[in-house]
């Protein structure tokens, strides 16, 4: 019994010091973050919804984000430093609204809207964003929020490239310079 809780013991630390390596900065093995289009992620405990906004409560302080051209990459960023960046550039999401998918579980079923998102605003976690929907079905109130959204280019003159990072399984891990 005693060797079965330290097994399990040893197997979880080995899980969490494995997903912390993959995900340090290992300072030897940078390079210069590529333009790509990126899609973020931004996950909360919970969402509310209006007639004009999104309201994402519990956010996660990071931003997720991948791209699959011109080769897979993943990446992250505050998401905080995200909503700050929404209207800098010339092709920036304040002059070109994205598209995003709001999935969410309501009642203990999943549900999904499209909408286009415009003015995010952040407090602590709570991240609101005004929308229009785009699709037959309109964004809930819910739980186990997932905001999915629409492409981003990056970089170019206001991305502030930051860097990257290959894994040990060779795909790249981003960060940007905002």
């Amino acid at each position: 019994m005693r060797s079965a809780i330290f097994g399990a013991l040893l197997a979880a630390v080995c899980a969490v010091g494995g997903a912390s390596a993959q995900t340090a900065k290992p300072a030897g093995n940078m390079e210069e973050m590529k333009p790509a289009n990126w899609l973020f992620v931004q996950v909360a405990d919970s969402v509310v919804v209006d007639e004009k906004t999104i309201t994402l409560k519990g956010v996660a302080p990071q931003t997720l984000m991948f791209a699959d051209r011109p080769e897979r990459m993943t990446g992250d960023a505050p998401t905080a430093n995200f909503v700050k960046f929404w209207n800098t550039g010339k092709d920036s999401f304040q002059k070109d609204a994205p598209n995003a998918t709001l999935a969410v579980t309501v009642d203990g079923k999943p549900a999904t809207a499209v909408v286009e998102l415009t003015n995010p605003v952040i407090t602590g976690d709570t991240l609101t964003y005004n929308y229009k929907v785009l699709s037959d079905d309109k964004p809930m109130s819910g739980t186990n929020a997932s905001l999915f959204i629409d492409w981003w280019y990056g970089y170019g003159p206001y991305w502030h490239p930051g860097g990257c990072w290959r894994g040990p399984y060779g795909g790249l891990h981003c960060r940007p310079g905002w």
